[in-house]
């Protein structure tokens, strides 16, 4: 089995954005340089906003989580994560390809998030574990981010 060695890919943090009362931190990680085309994530960002629970906030619901935009090699995903159930992380993944410019769907089968997600996830568990499981800081949660 040939695996294609490990390359960095940019991890951009693009601020906060307000979505049905959560407010999520959003990411761009970008395949191969180049300029990261904003517009065509937008259905899939608003596919994936729609499956959010509502309310944004309940008792083990902080109504905070993230969004990563990911420009990849040959396909964009669009991952939404929401920190619910106190400890838990749901994801929502929504899947494109480029090269015919196909509909955005939702993941299927063996498709999931990737190697430099898992970077942004990871950090973004540490920070909840750290602002809101151990200091119940939803602002300082807000504040941290990776990049």
């Amino acid at each position: 089995m040939t695996f294609s060695p490990y390359i960095a890919r940019p991890i951009r943090y693009a601020g906060i954005t307000d979505v049905f009362g959560y407010r999520l931190k959003r990411y761009v990680i970008l395949y191969g340089g180049g300029p990261f085309r904003e517009h065509d994530f937008e259905i899939g960002m608003k596919l994936a906003f729609e499956s959010l629970p509502r309310p944004a906030i309940e008792p083990q619901r902080p109504g905070v989580g993230f969004a990563i935009a990911h420009q990849g090699n040959g396909v964009d995903y669009a991952v939404l994560a929401w920190w619910d159930n106190e400890n838990e992380l749901p994801l929502r993944i929504f899947v494109r390809p480029q090269i015919v410019k196909g509909e955005w769907r939702p993941a299927i089968a063996g498709e999931s998030v990737c190697v430099w997600d898992l970077e942004v996830i990871g950090f973004e568990r540490n920070a909840y574990v750290k602002t809101l499981l151990n200091a119940g800081d939803v602002e300082q949660y807000l504040e941290l981010h990776l990049g």
